[in-house]
């Protein structure tokens, strides 16, 4: 079954042009998620009872409207599909006249926290399958972002407290919260990020200090790595920007 929420937008959810940004989004859809998971009893904090948690794989967003400055939106989130390794989730944002805002897309894999290792979800989790939605998104699949060929560094970053969650490790959406501050005030007043497609690759922990590397392979595309100090790839982005209305 799907987890229908409602929400209003709140002041510390937009930027300058009085919009979400594709990180508040991205909160958003978390906070869902784990609506949905804890009615389900299957939340990080319930697993983590029992040395589980879930991790984040791959993450699709595809903007259609930015929800506004106190726009009362609905957020509906379900799970697609499960298999031993994976299982996919999915999100659609609607105004209060059902039209889609946002809808996204994204891979998760159930980790043994002590190993820090994928277990099988229809393993550890036999009643699962049954909180399957057989609804496809009107939107693909998250898929592979490739290497960029030629990045220049933009940026690094120090992991503070502030960038982790229970799991210990960085939470999902700092990643992006650290490619968005590489990118110039000018280029944000022309340009919104209205696709992020986002892969997890490798943990990155507390006092880590990584590098931010950005490729433009068009004029409203963009893909950004982010590598550890041994120049580990430990998250790959692809942004598509388009022209403020």
């Amino acid at each position: 079954m799907k987890t229908i929420l409602q929400k209003t937008i709140e002041p510390s959810e937009i930027d300058f042009s009085i919009d979400t940004t594709v990180f508040s989004i991205g909160n958003i859809f978390m906070q869902a998620a784990m609506v949905d998971s804890r009615n389900k009893k299957m939340d990080v904090e319930t697993l983590l009872k029992r040395g589980l948690t879930w991790v984040s794989l791959r993450i699709y967003i595809k903007v259609n409207k930015f929800p506004h400055n106190e726009e009362d939106i609905t957020v509906e989130t379900w799970v697609e599909s499960c298999s031993r390794l994976a299982t996919q989730r999915n999100c659609t944002m609607r105004d209060a006249q059902g039209n889609s805002l946002v809808d996204i897309t994204s891979m998760w894999s159930l980790l043994d926290f002590n190993t820090r290792r994928p277990t099988n979800i229809l393993e550890q989790l036999p009643e699962f399958p049954e909180y399957v939605f057989n609804e496809p998104s009107v939107i693909r699949q998250p898929e592979k972002v490739f290497p960029p060929a030629n990045p220049v560094c933009v940026g690094t970053h120090k992991v503070l407290y502030s960038d982790l969650d229970c799991n210990m490790h960085v939470t999902s959406f700092h990643y992006v919260l650290w490619v968005m501050d590489t990118i110039s005030l000018d280029e944000y007043k022309e340009k919104a990020i209205t696709e992020a497609e986002i892969n997890f690759i490798k943990e990155c922990r507390y006092g880590e200090t990584v590098s931010l590397y950005r490729e433009d392979i068009s004029e409203n595309e963009a893909v950004f790595e982010i590598r550890n100090a041994e120049g580990e790839v430990l998250n790959r982005q692809r942004m598509v920007f388009s022209k403020r209305k």
